[in-house]
């Protein structure tokens, strides 16, 4: 498996801020500075007062990813896990709500007629690439001049006659004047324009998620449930609603805890649980709920604390109680920097102190019940971070079960597993930067003594790690603040 493989952490996609993806096709960028600029005018320094989106560069060959067959019926449908991990990404890299297309065409163009008729011709094209994806087509003319439809009488009718040849609504064809002074400003008045026509294919699958709903029933579709509720919270996300996206993230963790669990898919149920915690702690921050934040993530804890799972695997508990942690204070810390005032009583340096115990108590329970692991003879743990499921293991990818479907690979998957923690994990690169950051935030608040005892803490992990000089740098720093207090 890959070294940097963290399988009690949350997936990159998880943690990427969801915004509307739309593409942009047409824009020759190497080749004209025309099209540079106003590819750069939506795509580089963004600013937080604009529209949150996401602007990609097509290519003339571009392709969308292929289609799954729509289900007719979920009658005898059992699925195999609770969330995929490929759909995430697919919404925000592969699919985009809308794609764009540039092309330079003035209203008195002389050859107006054939240009016309090619960019029909690129419009057809382009809707054929889309195939059966509901993704927005619009059309952009970049245009020397000032002059825009409603202006004058041949303007409106040439862009009457260019959406009917091109087989698009009238509010899907803008004009953008391409100006060196005003452009920033006619692309923000562009955007605002296309966000929602993006927003509007958000809503559109979420409408067709909801539709789903009918065929389901509780007694084989309980994952599906979860799933669902998932993908709705996600779509809100993508059009920027987060009280919607809230609620449905709540129920989908509603759903989730009233999943059968057992110490053969509890792994896979509470790496979905942080995925799903992460997500509404952050949009509570987001909208200035911190109490809300607070109280979801205290909840979060109290629900999974006492799921141990298999005592072969303590250690993963505490790797994974570690991680929630740590987490949270990375949300917590980030809203702080965005104006979220936190006080001496509640701040993000509490988390990640409460991170670093448990990855102690990580590394110290897995030589506790590893001590006599073989090296393994299989590779069993091969792909685990491509699986198809968050959170399943790699040796029985694709089953999601109340009890494992062999016996014996369960017992060598677990070894390999353990064999894994103590010989290829470094506990002292997960503890040591968490003591770190507890330190610089109960500096930051101004708590002296809780600063030292951490100092201490350090110092030891250091020792363990066998840094000799930065133990040593830290104890001589600890007994000169000990001193200079005590004078």
């Amino acid at each position: 498996m890959e070294d940097d493989f963290d399988p009690y952490s949350l997936p990159p996609e998880v943690t990427t801020q969801p915004h509307a993806l739309i593409g942009m096709l047409g824009l020759d960028i190497s080749n004209k500075a025309t099209h540079k600029a106003v590819w750069e005018a939506f795509a580089l320094n963004r600013r937080t007062d604009r529209t949150p989106l996401h602007f990609c560069h097509l290519n003339n060959d571009f392709q969308m990813p292929p289609m799954k067959q729509k289900r007719q019926s979920y009658e005898w449908y059992i699925p195999k896990g609770i969330l995929k991990s490929n759909w995430i990404p697919k919404y925000l890299y592969h699919v985009p709500a809308l794609v764009v297309l540039f092309y330079d065409l003035d209203w008195n163009d002389s050859s107006w007629t054939e240009k016309k008729n090619e960019v029909a011709g690129q419009v057809q094209s382009l809707k054929t690439v889309l195939g059966g994806r509901n993704s927005r087509v619009a059309l952009v003319l970049i245009q020397s001049g000032i002059s825009v439809p409603g202006e004058d009488t041949g303007a409106a009718e040439k862009a009457a006659t260019l959406c009917t040849a091109c087989d698009l609504p009238a509010k899907h064809l803008f004009v953008l004047p391409h100006s060196d002074v005003h452009l920033l400003g006619y692309t923000v008045r562009l955007e605002n324009a296309l966000s929602e026509i993006a927003w509007n294919f958000y809503q559109g699958e979420a409408k067709g998620v909801r539709a789903h709903r009918d065929f389901l029933n509780k007694t084989n579709h309980t994952l599906l449930f979860v799933r669902h509720q998932f993908k709705l919270g996600f779509l809100n996300e993508m059009r920027n609603d987060a009280q919607a996206a809230i609620k449905h993230y709540a129920q989908c963790y509603h759903h989730l805890l009233e999943l059968r669990s057992t110490d053969t898919n509890l792994h896979e149920i509470r790496i979905v649980a942080a995925i799903v915690n992460y997500k509404i702690c952050r949009l509570d921050f987001t909208l200035n709920l911190p109490r809300d934040a607070i109280a979801q993530f205290r909840r979060h804890i109290d629900l999974f604390r006492q799921r141990t799972g298999p005592k072969e695997l303590i250690f993963e508990h505490y790797a994974w109680l570690s991680r929630q942690y740590q987490i949270f204070g990375d949300v917590f810390e980030e809203a702080v920097r965005t104006g979220l005032p936190a006080v001496q009583t509640q701040h993000p340096g509490f988390y990640y102190q409460q991170a670093a115990q448990y990855a102690v108590l990580r590394r110290k329970t897995a030589l506790q019940v590893c001590k006599e692991v073989a090296a393994p003879v299989s590779d069993l743990l091969d792909g685990w971070s491509k699986l198809e499921f968050y959170g399943q293991r790699p040796w029985r990818p694709g089953k999601h079960s109340l009890e494992p479907p062999e016996q014996q690979r369960e017992m060598e998957g677990i070894k390999e597993v353990q064999y894994h923690e103590v010989k290829e994990v470094n506990h002292s690169d997960f503890i040591i930067p968490l003591f770190s950051s507890a330190i610089s935030q109960f500096k930051k608040y101004r708590c002296p003594r809780i600063k030292r005892h951490l100092m201490v803490q350090m110092a030891e992990e250091y020792h363990q790690a066998n840094d000799s000089s930065k133990a040593l740098t830290s104890v001589i720093f600890i007994s000169l603040v000990w001193f200079l207090h005590s004078l």
